[in-house]
C-alpha cells in the first residue's frame, strides 16, 4: 500500500533526512528522501507515536525555482586564523543539473514554507545549499512506516 498526503509538509520532520535523489525540470520538482520522521498528527499515521519512512517522495506542484544559493563559508588554519572567506553565490540555471548530482546523500537541515514559497536547506559533502521554490501544493508519498530506532 502506498501512502500519500497533500499539503502536510508540516506533519513531517525532514531534519537529518538524506537525499536519495533530487530532480527538477520545468513543471516538476521531486526529492526522494530517507530517514524522514512522520509525526503523530500526520493524517496517515495511525500510531500514537512518531514513525519514519525511507524512500519518501516529496513533490512540489507547479514549481517555479526562485533561486538556489550555494552557501559561503569561512576557512581557518589549524591555529584558528581566518585564511579565506567565501561569499554566498546564486547558482545559474545551467548549473542546476550538476547540483542534482552533487546533493545525492546530502543531509536536509530544514524545510519550511511561507505562503507559497518552500525553502529547503541541505548540507552536501562539500557545500551547503538553500533552494527556494514557489509552488501551489506539496505531495508526499511513501510505501511503509518504519519504527524509529532507539
Amino acid at each position: 500500500m502506498r501512502y500519500q498526503t497533500e499539503n502536510e509538509w508540516n506533519t513531517f520532520d525532514f531534519r537529518e533526512s538524506y537525499v536519495g535523489e533530487l530532480r527538477f525540470t520545468s513543471g516538476m520538482f521531486q526529492i526522494y528522501l530517507d530517514n524522514v520522521k512522520i509525526l503523530e498528527q500526520n493524517s496517515c499515521n495511525r500510531d500514537v507515536r512518531t514513525m519514519r519512512a525511507n524512500g519518501l517522495e516529496f513533490r512540489i506542484v507547479e514549481p517555479k525555482i526562485l533561486e538556489i544559493i550555494e552557501e559561503g563559508c569561512k576557512i581557518y588554519n589549524a591555529d584558528g586564523v581566518l585564511q579565506q572567506e567565501i561569499e554566498d553565490r546564486v547558482l545559474q540555471e545551467n548549473e542546476y543539473a550538476s547540483l542534482c548530482e552533487q546533493v545525492e546523500s546530502a543531509i536536509l537541515y530544514g524545510l519550511k514554507k511561507e505562503g507559497d514559497i518552500y525553502e529547503i536547506g541541505m548540507d552536501g559533502e562539500e557545500h551547503a545549499y538553500t533552494i527556494r521554490v514557489a509552488g501551489s501544493a506539496d505531495i508526499e508519498e511513501w510505501d511503509r512506516f518504519l519504527n524509529l530506532e532507539s
